[in-house]
């Protein structure tokens, strides 16, 4: 939820809270106070909050008390708890980047790692075919995530599952625009293509993925990397 909206909640919050007889107001209060207790965070705590309140004020007109509507504070608190939450899209570019950075951890070190230590220079990328390679590959498997995986979620609507032959053609179209791209990179001229030392491809990809591992958990991505 962006900042603006809570505002809003909370502003309507409190409008509401105001509205209250002694007693709803009593159970708002030992509620706020037992969500608080039950770890949930203060957003969430808003949304509930924003939920119950105007069913609270409106049911207060025909002479309706809290507990008569939603039960015991600790019934309540279950119920609140227990309620699925939605799950939180990231930005189309998030998901991408998040992807980008992987693929582009996983072939530095890969090749980097093989030419360094094999000294098999066949391996070597040069590093606008790493770039190249990784970022077609970020934005392939946000479109699968998009088109196939999200329905191998918990609680996907699965009457929007493509059928089999038709994810397999996605797939296999998907595997030949990746492998056209990478293997197109190769003859790019070494001037725009430099094939860098291999200890710094393989560094630059362990920067790459401890700074992976910061930005999905800062910004909580949900990975469109198959399901995960």
């Amino acid at each position: 939820m962006d900042g603006e909206t809570l505002r809003q909640y909370v502003a309507e919050n409190r409008s509401l809270a105001e509205k209250l007889t002694k007693r709803n107001e009593q159970y708002i209060f030992d509620l706020n106070k037992a969500l608080t207790a039950a770890n949930l965070s203060e957003e969430d705590i808003v949304v509930a909050l924003h939920d119950i309140l105007p069913a609270l004020v409106e049911g207060q007109k025909t002479g309706q008390t809290a507990r008569q509507q939603f039960g015991t504070v600790s019934e309540q608190v279950q119920a609140i708890l227990s309620k699925p939450k939605e799950v939180k899209k990231n930005p189309a570019w998030m998901m991408w980047l998040d992807n980008t950075l992987l693929f582009f951890a996983m072939l530095a070190v890969l090749t980097g790692g093989v030419s360094l230590f094999t000294k098999e220079s066949s391996m070597a990328s040069g590093i606008l075919s790493l770039l190249a390679t990784s970022a077609t590959g970020g934005l392939i498997f946000y479109f699968l995530y998009q088109w196939i995986y999200q329905y191998e979620r918990p609680g996907a609507d699965q009457s929007k599952r493509p059928k089999m032959w038709k994810s397999m053609l996605i797939l296999v179209g998907a595997m030949i625009v990746w492998i056209l791209v990478y293997t197109g990179s190769m003859f790019l001229p070494a001037a725009i293509n430099p094939v860098l030392n291999p200890a710094i491809v393989v560094a630059a990809g362990l920067v790459v993925l401890a700074f992976r591992f910061w930005f999905k958990k800062t910004f909580n991505i949900q990975g469109s990397f198959f399901t995960r």
